[in-house]
């Protein structure tokens, strides 16, 4: 490596350290720190980037990327189209629903299970209805997205699961959730909690906030070992709307919180500290429907709030594994 290489590349670490710094530093000014790399706090109705900690860095976006995916199929789709599964798509790994080689869906089921469970093989079966194969519509989507203003993006699946060559900002995902939502029938589908299919299939949202506080309106979950957490989603209190973007968190909830809160302080419509409930949030097996649980110690964990279902006196794990996707 001659000496003018190595001054590039040395200029190059400088100039990322410096950003990353200042980034910390502006978090730190604030008054709250986050683990997360990268974060946005937007104006949802301006778009107006309220605070940020490395806005355009280029990160994985894990299953956040669904929502571009449901954005290109809106696009191409009616949402009674339907859409005959084949075996790649059925043969997506987890996090899944299941469908099978030869089933058939509407694309309104598909999304449901796309932007809910975070369903990968739904994204590819929708991924082959709009263009044939997915690497055809991540091509595809890769130029759309681009169109709408996320120049620092680019597709290599349709469901965020780790690829060579795929990347976002923070950014990027909080302008094109802010598109998302201007679309209405997806943003019901975001801010719904629970929804069947194909008449006894029950779907849940993995966006925990609309479980725990009126303030959310709707949001997008991710997860893989590569992007770590990542996250995008709207709150609204009063006449204040604010969307959160957030990449390669460790702490996804406890990070998000102080988030949300700042957001609404630096909106002018400041919020109580959000109680830690997202990591207290508990689904009963069978039927799926949240339970919130507390500790108590002569009975540990009983259930306070939430619907039918068996549901564990004690609690056995604070950790559920995660999956790819999620």
């Amino acid at each position: 490596m001659n000496f003018r290489v190595k001054f590039s590349v040395t200029v190059w670490v400088i100039l990322a350290v410096l950003v990353m710094a200042a980034g910390l530093a502006a978090g730190e000014d604030e008054g709250f720190s986050v683990s997360a790399r990268s974060f946005v706090i937007m104006d949802a109705k301006t778009g107006k980037i309220l605070l940020s900690l490395n806005p355009q860095l280029f990160l994985p976006p894990a299953s956040t990327l669904k929502v571009m995916t449901a954005l290109g199929v809106v696009e191409h789709l009616k949402m009674d189209d339907k859409v005959n599964v084949s075996a790649y798509a059925a043969a997506a790994p987890a996090s899944k629903i299941n469908i099978k080689p030869g089933e058939t869906y509407t694309v309104e089921e598909l999304l449901y299970a796309l932007l809910l469970n975070s369903a990968n093989d739904a994204a590819r079966a929708l991924a082959e209805k709009v263009c044939g194969s997915e690497p055809a519509f991540v091509h595809q989507l890769t130029q759309e997205v681009r169109q709408w203003g996320a120049y620092r993006t680019a597709c290599a699946t349709a469901n965020g699961l780790p690829a060579d060559n795929q990347y976002s900002t923070a950014e990027d995902l909080a302008n094109l959730f802010r598109r998302a939502m201007s679309n209405p029938e997806l943003a019901k589908i975001m801010s719904t909690k629970y929804h069947t299919i194909q008449g006894d299939r029950e779907l849940r949202n993995h966006n925990r906030f609309l479980f725990t506080t009126p303030l959310a309106v709707a949001g997008k979950t991710g997860y893989t070992r590569a992007a770590k957490h990542t996250y995008v989603g709207l709150f609204k209190n009063g006449d204040k709307e604010i969307i959160v973007a957030m990449m390669g968190s460790t702490k996804k909830w406890a990070d998000l919180r102080p988030l949300i809160e700042k957001g609404f302080e630096l909106e002018g419509a400041p919020i109580a500290k959000l109680p830690p409930a997202e990591e207290k949030l508990w689904f009963a097996k069978g039927n799926g429907k949240a339970t919130r649980v507390s500790r108590s110690r002569k009975r540990g964990y009983k259930v306070v709030a939430g619907s039918a279902g068996s549901v564990p006196t004690k609690k056995k794990s604070a950790k559920r594994r995660m999956k790819n996707g999620d």
